[in-house]
């Protein structure tokens, strides 16, 4: 494992002799057999462990195993605790995104403060191929499949030569003292249900499908490297910057064949999901003045050329879907799954909502709240105003422009990441449960 180790990194570029490199130690066996790794090795280092509060004193047991573990090896060690819950809560996204943005922004303040030169996280290779089995059931294009890089700016992933089963077996050998997060035996994660019920099928059907899997992922990763070599020198030809913005002449874009993929690869950059492509195109054909709102710019036909735009912050963004799978692939939902009635205790996060799904009329919207929008709050028969039901809540004025409404029709169904409206709530005659979460 340590040969490997070392060749790895060596050939992937990851560390030198030299490079300082901060190691995000959890207290896992993945992480621990990292930090192993790395001592072995010499390096300059120094560990870095977040404490989520997400499982109480299980968390904060973690917190004191890394600490010890560092202070017995004399290791500088940067600790610190979040309030994911409560983050999740503020930005309207899931706890694992809340984790993930708390996690790598307080490395990036740690790089920047304490001079190192790269954080070592203990990915390994099922991290990897469970990565391109959640991207490719939640609908992705070639990037979405290629896996995790070795490197990534300060990020550095020195363990995806090896799979879990043989760090399990390195651990063992070395007698690597870890701690078992009890979080990973729920399949209510998407990952965990990958890990746990889907790979173990698939290697039923061929032994060898780990490294099947991972070839593939290599020969996608040489597809999208010469795909983007492509579209970089297409989007150099025929953008240009006008004023504050980029321009396009519409008649060389509609000269592009095919036109779907082509178009999609072009202005994905500018906020483009692959649901909007066919409108994008549509738009080549309208009339001036017609535009397309992203999530991140607006693009607007104008006299034989394509104006981008940022989007301004007064311009709330606005989503229509006309399926459950078109939610699903959207970007919009962290988790979203369709479910029957059953023993199992529904989720209770806020950010997660659980509606009839017979009671839904397609197409559905995503849009901020306005003025005069009511809903009947879950346990209430009367409707009421979302202005007055965000006050009640005491939500900041802040927080309040960022709350989101997903609709049937003008039915408020939920009041994302708050409470799901009265009138869809699951019944005893409930067939069909959709479960969405931010």
């Amino acid at each position: 494992m340590y040969r490997r180790f070392i060749e790895y990194s060596k050939q992937q570029q990851l560390f030198t002799a030299g490079t300082r490199v901060l190691l995000a130690v959890s207290g896992g066996i993945d992480s621990m057999v990292m930090a192993f790794l790395f001592r072995e090795a010499g390096t300059d280092q120094a560990i870095a462990h977040c404490n989520f509060s997400l499982r109480g004193e299980e968390s904060d047991s973690d917190e004191k195993f890394v600490i010890s573990y560092a202070k017995k090896r004399k290791i500088e060690c940067f600790t610190t605790r979040f309030d994911t819950l409560g983050y999740a809560a503020s930005k309207h996204i899931s706890v694992q995104m809340a984790a993930r943005e708390l996690r790598y922004n307080w490395f990036d303040s740690l790089i920047e403060k304490e001079g190192f030169d790269a954080v070592a996280v203990a990915h390994n290779l099922n991290d990897n191929i469970e990565t391109f089995f959640i991207n490719l059931i939640r609908g992705t294009g070639i990037n979405g499949l290629t896996g995790m890089s070795p490197r990534h700016n300060n990020i550095i992933r020195p363990l995806l030569f090896a799979t879990r089963s043989e760090i399990a077996a390195f651990a063992s050998r070395e007698k690597i003292k870890f701690r078992e997060d009890s979080s990973n035996a729920e399949v209510k994660y998407t990952r965990n249900r990958i890990r746990i019920r889907v790979l173990p099928e698939i290697e039923k059907v061929n032994p060898n499908a780990m490294a099947a899997i991972t070839e593939t992922m290599t020969h996608l990763n040489s597809s999208a490297k010469l795909v983007n070599i492509y579209i970089e020198k297409l989007h150099s030809e025929l953008f240009r910057q006008s004023g504050n913005g980029i321009e396009a002449d519409v008649s060389e874009l509609k000269s592009l064949k095919p036109a779907s993929p082509h178009i999609h690869e072009l202005f994905k950059r500018y906020g483009l999901s692959s649901q909007q492509t066919e409108e994008m195109i549509a738009l080549f054909d309208s009339s001036t003045g017609r535009y397309i709102l992203t999530s991140t710019h607006c693009l607007l036909m104008d006299r034989g050329r394509i104006l981008i735009t940022v989007r301004s912050d007064d311009q709330p963004p606005s989503y229509v879907f006309s399926s459950v799978d078109e939610m699903r692939l959207s970007g919009l939902f962290a988790d979203l799954r369709i479910t029957g009635p059953s023993d199992e205790p529904l989720p209770q996060s806020k950010l997660t909502a659980c509606i009839d799904l017979s009671l839904v009329d397609f197409p559905v919207t995503v849009r901020h709240w306005e003025p005069g929008d009511r809903f009947a709050p879950l346990g209430m028969s009367q409707l009421k105003k979302i202005s007055d039901f965000l006050i009640d809540l005491k939500v900041p004025v802040t927080e309040k422009e960022k709350v989101l409404l997903l609709l049937s029709g003008n039915k408020v169904m939920w009041v994302m990441g708050y409470r799901i409206d009265d009138r869809f709530r699951i019944t005893d005659s409930t067939q069909r449960i959709l479960i969405m979460t931010m």
